[in-house]
C-alpha cells in the first residue's frame, strides 16, 4: 500500500504544482495587465501634466512679454517728456544766456564811452590849463 500511497502522493503534488503554477500564470498575466494599465494610466497623467505646464508657461511668456511692451512704452514716452523738457531748459539757457552777453555787451560799451568821455574833458581841460598856462608865459 506503501506504492499506491506514494502513487496518490504524487499525484496530488502533481496536480497541486500544475495549480499553483495555473495560479502563478493567471497571477503573472493579471500583474502584467495591471502594470501595462498603470503604466498607460501614469503616462497619460504625465502627458496632462506636461500639456498644463506647457500651456501656463506660454500664458506666463505672453504675460511677461505684455508687461515688457507696456513698460517699454511707458519708459518711451517718458523718456520722450524727459527729452522735451530738457530742449525746453537748453533754450531757456540759450536764451538767458544771449540776454547776459547782450547785458555785458551793453555795460562794457557804456563803459568805453564814459572812459572816453572822461578822457576827452580830461584833455580838453589840461588843453585849456596848457593854454591858460601858455598866455601867462606869452605875457
Amino acid at each position: 500500500m506503501s506504492t499506491i500511497t506514494d502513487v496518490q502522493v504524487m499525484r496530488f503534488k502533481e496536480a497541486e504544482n500544475k495549480r499553483h503554477m495555473s495560479e502563478m500564470r493567471k497571477m503573472k498575466t493579471e500583474n502584467a495587465t495591471e502594470y501595462h494599465n498603470e503604466a498607460l494610466s501614469n503616462e497619460k497623467m504625465i502627458d496632462r501634466m506636461r500639456n498644463d505646464f506647457e500651456s501656463k508657461s506660454r500664458i506666463a511668456e505672453s504675460d511677461l512679454e505684455r508687461q515688457l511692451a507696456d513698460m517699454r512704452r511707458k519708459h518711451e514716452k517718458r523718456m520722450e517728456q524727459e527729452n522735451q523738457r530738457l530742449d525746453g531748459e537748453l533754450k531757456n539757457l540759450k536764451a538767458t544766456h544771449q540776454d547776459q552777453v547782450a547785458e555785458i555787451k551793453n555795460s562794457n560799451t557804456n563803459e568805453i564811452q564814459n572812459i572816453r568821455e572822461s578822457h576827452e574833458r580830461t584833455i580838453a581841460n589840461a588843453k585849456e590849463k596848457f593854454i591858460r598856462e601858455k598866455t601867462k608865459w606869452e605875457a
